[in-house]
């Protein structure tokens, strides 16, 4: 008899009620937008996939945005581990380092990102003209790094205020309105580009 609902999802098939925007669309939108740019050799740092379903919805999205422009999603090198800005910087070495490294690195999210980019400028890599990384959540560290980071901006306080709204709402017992999915956006910065002629 608590009140409890799912946030950062929206899932209308849930048992809880949720709040939040749709993962996969998201990332999908992201993915297209970084493939019409020529990049196709493609690394990737997330979440453990397993465990985390909007983790794993970013990364399908990403594979499944690779078969809708031919390519084999099996080629999509995929780093899972824990979200901080040191596991993203060892990650990112690890994808740099292989004998094919990516021209672009999709992160799971902001955190990982920076760690990337911090990783970057300390290998002496140029992002984006050596490798574009990308985020996702747009919190406030992915405009105050270099170069700002392309992501995808979800609605962080309109998620947090409904979810209140809602929490409030089955306490006092009113009859609940199925909420619509939240729109999230791509903010396109200086880390992403089109991927240069060989």
């Amino acid at each position: 008899n608590i009140p409890a609902l799912v946030a950062w999802e929206h899932d209308p098939e849930a048992i809880l009620p949720s709040i939040g925007f749709d993962n996969f669309a998201a990332m999908r939108s992201l993915a297209d937008m970084v493939l019409e740019l020529g990049h196709r050799k493609i690394g990737m740092i997330s979440a453990h996939t397993k465990t985390n379903d909007r983790a794993r919805a970013r990364v399908v999205a990403v594979q499944q945005s690779m078969v809708e422009k031919g390519l084999d999603p099996a080629q999509l090198t995929v780093i899972e581990t824990e979200y901080s800005v040191e596991t993203g910087a060892a990650a990112f070495q690890t994808l740099m380092g292989l004998p094919n490294p990516p021209t672009v690195i999709f992160c799971g999210n902001d955190v990982l990102a920076v760690g990337a980019l911090r990783c970057a400028n300390r290998l002496g890599i140029s992002v984006p003209d050596d490798v574009s990384i990308t985020g996702f959540d747009d919190i406030e560290l992915a405009r105050v790094v270099t170069p700002e980071l392309t992501t995808v901006h979800v609605p962080h306080r309109e998620m947090g205020k409904k979810a209140a709204e809602m929490l409030i709402d089955m306490v006092e017992g009113r009859d609940l309105v199925p909420a619509p999915a939240l729109d999230a956006t791509i903010e396109l910065r200086g880390s992403l580009t089109a991927v240069k002629d060989v």
